[in-house]
């Protein structure tokens, strides 16, 4: 299945202009036979919400959404959003839009609230990490801090996730002597081990641009199952990133390691609920 990934800066607060690029992009991909079109954490929104977050939040029958479920009559399509399910309860969320209509929404669980970061403040967590599907593929989204927990990605991993799809809003932070982004190798790293001990097509997308004094630094990647990082989007500028998605890669690389076969999961839950007892 081939996939495209739009790396870009969102226009903080301004729904309809970021609206009317998500629009363009998906009209371009149709046309050129993509069938599933992944935006960035808060795609249509921008990051930095603090107070606008109020003004700017969309409920389930708000046009946009529809706008857009009306477009995935052609494409499978993922965005990110501050989501109000429940009038007054906001989350930050990717929404997945298939065959004319809102199919799965997932809930950010990870909020930072601390330094730069004031997500707590504004958002509900979510809850759950629930699959989907993206044509024969059995999918699973983490939002920006989720990817920082692999316990997030292990929950997918048990319920056979054969395309893990990470989207972030990760600020560019930290240089070492060879002047690469700490930031960086960081989210290459879990994507290296998502693909390949957990046997998944992974692809992280980041956003780029600048937002109260944040520079996003893009840098978005897709690693293939058993394999790892295969294709790389720029650093710092926009950037549109196609990849293809294989099921029998996922098949080589379980055979190839027998991680899947020899996981225990039982046992993982065993000893979770006997740390767990013990702390009480």
């Amino acid at each position: 299945m081939n996939v495209r990934a739009i790396q870009f800066s969102p226009a903080l607060g301004n729904l309809e202009k970021n609206l009317q690029f998500h629009i363009e992009k998906i009209n371009e991909a149709i046309k050129e036979g993509i069938k599933f079109i992944i935006f960035p954490e808060l795609s249509l929104s921008g990051y930095h919400l603090k107070d606008i977050v109020y003004d700017i939040s969309l409920p389930p029958d708000h046009d946009a959404l529809v706008r857009l479920a009306e477009l995935s009559r052609d494409i499978d399509i993922l965005v990110g959003a501050p989501y109000e399910e429940i009038p007054g309860i906001i989350y930050n969320t990717a929404l997945f839009f298939s065959q004319g209509e809102l199919v799965h929404v997932h809930r950010k669980t990870q909020l930072p609230n601390f330094g730069m970061f004031e997500e707590g403040m504004i958002f509900k967590a979510g809850e759950e990490f629930k699959t989907f599907k993206v044509g024969d593929f059995t999918a699973g989204i983490i939002i920006c801090r989720e990817i920082l927990f692999p316990i997030h990605a292990y929950l997918y991993y048990l319920q056979n996730v054969d395309f893990l799809v990470g989207i972030s809003n990760s600020p560019f932070r930290g240089l070492d002597k060879d002047g690469f982004s700490n930031s960086f190798k960081l989210w290459e790293r879990l994507g290296e081990v998502y693909a390949v001990n957990q046997h998944q097509n992974y692809v992280f997308l980041n956003r780029t641009g600048f937002e109260d004094g944040l520079g996003f630094g893009g840098g978005s990647f897709f690693a293939a199952p058993g394999k790892g990082i295969i294709k790389r989007a720029k650093h710092f500028e926009d950037d549109i990133m196609d990849f293809e998605v294989n099921k029998e890669l996922v098949r080589i690389s379980r055979l190839s390691t027998n991680y899947a076969r020899d996981e225990k999961p039982d046992l993982i839950l065993k000893e979770m609920r006997r740390i767990l007892n013990v702390r009480d």
